[in-house]
């Protein structure tokens, strides 16, 4: 996909990159208000998810994980999304663009 006219070309990925790639970005964002939470919260959510799989990093990856995979099918559910590649790359890339500089933020100017 190096020239501009595949990526403008609508309809050409399947239902499941393009669900699959919206879950990414929605995930990113989810990714990193799940870290805010844990860290302003620590002996309630940090606690928790310590407890659930014995370290706050485990239950913050299965989360994240079970959460992309199911946002995906869901997506997917049907006849799914259409959208150009270069749509979807954007929207991938806004994704994990917000979810690194929410906590970007957070460290730098709340923590």
């Amino acid at each position: 996909m190096n020239n501009s006219a595949t990526l403008d070309h609508p309809g050409t990925l399947s239902k499941y990159t393009v669900s699959f790639g919206i879950s990414l970005a929605i995930t990113s964002v989810v990714n990193a208000l799940l870290v805010i939470a844990k860290e302003t919260h620590q002996t309630t959510v940090m606690a928790w998810m310590t407890r659930a799989t014995g370290h706050h990093w485990a239950t913050h990856s299965l989360f994240s994980l079970i959460l992309f995979f199911a946002l995906g099918l869901a997506l997917a559910h049907g006849q799914g999304s259409t959208m150009t590649a270069a749509k979807l790359v954007k929207i991938i890339v806004a994704g994990v663009a917000i979810g690194g500089l929410i906590i970007l933020g957070f460290y730098l100017f709340l923590d």
